[in-house]
């Protein structure tokens, strides 16, 4: 064959990264399984493109990515060390250590998206999706379930029969397709704040529109969902939504708006419930026990902890002095004690270098006037708000929900969803361009 009749890698490329994206944004409301797979199939894009010579990234994003390689493979080696020096008994579970992978996702999405990005595609197939999400949770805010769940989603039925509200007036709780509340509302927090920066920064109505009723869903569906650290998150990254975004009337309608939610959940008899039971876990109930007893493995391994995804077994060996459950001992309720029990002080600073530099590089094309990055760094926001008082990564598909905002948040040309306009007219180069192309 003529070389020159063969068809070009670019398109190949573009195509191949497209596909990715979108099974990404279909998973981030559809199933973990989708997401493990889309985040599989981005790093090894970013790999091949990488051996291509393909991959054209800014400094502070090529900084990001290697950091982010060098947290997963501290990750990937520290059950190792952890065995070889005494300091675990065991390998961790399969599926938990294949969690390093989560490790690299937001860094696979920002390598892959200097090829291109979908944004269009993306925007639509995330509001259709949490819009219908939030639609199921309304219905299983109200119905108990009859049926019991597939084996697949390793959930228990009576997790979907607990009752938050009274026998007269059932409220259950609300998963949408994920059907595991936690997971479902603690995922909105990543998808939030994309929403929140179209509704404050595009300049098409119904853009706007759509993202008001994407936002105004989320919020419900966290809401029914009863997830209390989500709910306060989901506020907060709204009000710092409303002042860096919107200005005069229409930010004291946004605040207003917001204060009644807050009225309305201080009078739900239900939330008033769950609300006085919060401060009680955090003083003397079970969070507390969970994170002194993380306390005790920092101190018994400071340097190298116990190995990644070892938080549970350790703990359990302890189980007859502290007297831990089973399902508290699977983390320390906090990302930063969490990942300093398991990887160690090294760990714990490989960790918190991912995290300053991608907020860096987050809060730099936010400066300039990025619209992926300013819903990704409200998303960044939301995640360690969350982070104080869960561990994120234990549910991957938490975890990746937040890795895929925050990888396209490094990526340009999500002005497209600004201005409809931008869509047909060629974008100029972004200033991370110039500087990855040096």
């Amino acid at each position: 064959m003529d070389p020159s009749s063969r068809p070009s890698l670019e398109p190949r490329f573009r195509l191949a990264v497209a596909a990715v994206l979108v099974m990404w944004a279909v998973g981030l409301v559809l199933a973990e399984v989708v997401l493990q797979v889309a985040a599989s199939a981005a790093v090894l894009l970013a790999l091949v493109l990488a051996a291509r010579g393909k991959l054209k990234l800014a400094s502070d994003v090529r900084a990001y990515v290697f950091a982010s390689m060098a947290l997963c493979a501290w990750q990937l080696v520290s059950p190792a060390l952890a065995l070889a020096l005494g300091t675990s008994s065991g390998w961790p579970r399969s599926a938990r250590y294949g969690q390093v992978l989560d490790s690299v996702a937001g860094a696979a999405v920002a390598s892959i998206g200097s090829v291109g990005v979908p944004w269009v595609a993306l925007a639509g197939t995330v509001a259709v999706g949490w819009l219908f999400a939030g639609a199921l949770g309304m219905f299983q805010n109200r119905v108990r379930w009859p049926w019991e769940p597939p084996a697949f989603l390793k959930l228990n039925l009576s997790r979907l029969h607990e009752n938050f509200g009274t026998e007269q007036s059932p409220r259950y709780a609300a998963g949408g397709v994920f059907f595991h509340r936690l997971r479902f509302a603690h995922g909105a927090i990543a998808a939030l704040g994309p929403a929140l920066a179209i509704l404050g920064g595009s300049e098409v109505a119904r853009r706007r529109v759509l993202a008001g009723a994407v936002v105004l869903g989320m919020l419900l569906s966290i809401y029914n969902a009863f997830a209390r650290a989500a709910l306060g998150a989901a506020l907060l990254v709204s009000v710092v939504a409303l002042l860096l975004l919107v200005r005069g009337r229409l930010r004291k309608v946004g605040l207003a708006l917001i204060a009644l939610l807050v009225a309305f959940v201080a009078a739900s008899p239900a939330w008033r419930l769950r609300l006085a039971k919060a401060l009680g876990n955090v003083f003397g109930g079970e969070r507390e026990l969970a994170m002194s007893v993380g306390w005790g493995l920092v101190r018994e391994h400071p340097w190298l902890g116990v190995g990644f995804g070892n938080h549970k077994s350790a703990v359990l060996a302890s189980q007859v002095q502290t007297g831990i459950t089973e399902l508290l001992a699977t983390d320390s309720h906090n990302l930063w004690l969490t990942a300093w029990a398991e990887t160690g002080l090294v760990g714990l600073l490989l960790l918190l270098s991912v995290h300053v530099l991608l907020g860096w590089a987050l809060v730099r094309r936010f400066r300039a006037g990025s619209l992926a990055a300013t819903g990704a760094l409200l998303s960044f926001v939301g995640f360690h708000i969350l982070a104080l008082v869960h561990y994120l990564p234990f549910h991957t598909s938490v975890h990746l929900s937040f890795a895929l905002v925050w990888g396209l948040g490094l990526c340009d040309g999500s002005e497209v969803l600004r201005d409809e306009a931008l869509a047909a007219a060629p974008v100029p180069e972004s200033p991370s361009a110039r500087e990855a192309g040096a």
